[in-house]
């Protein structure tokens, strides 16, 4: 796969959307799991319409940053509960978004 500057900048965009994730996650409390969810959607919306054939790579590229994070502790919580949560759901949702979203990408023709 060749990377070409197009792809390069896509993934700077995501990494960008997914540290905004992360801010959200980690800032969230119990009534702010709208917001962490509706984030996590619209983010992997996004991956998934800027690359509508390579943007799986976008949406492990966001949920390997999301798991590290977790994992390793880089930021203290205002809610540990959330930051879970907000974390393995982002997992399932980064993939089904980013595969619906580049799948309406296609169809648009884009």
């Amino acid at each position: 796969m060749i990377m070409d500057t197009k792809f390069i900048r896509h993934l700077a965009i995501s990494v960008c959307v997914t540290a905004l994730v992360v801010y959200i996650i980690y800032h969230s409390y119990d009534e702010g799991a709208y917001l962490m969810m509706s984030a996590l959607a619209v983010s992997s919306f996004i991956i998934g319409y800027l690359e509508p054939r390579r943007g799986w790579i976008l949406a492990l590229t966001q949920i390997i940053i999301l798991v590290s994070v977790y994992l390793l502790r880089i930021f203290t919580p205002a809610s540990p509960d959330m930051a879970m949560f907000g974390t393995f759901a982002g997992c399932g949702i980064s993939l089904v978004f980013s595969f619906v979203a580049g799948r309406i990408a296609r169809l648009w023709g884009r």
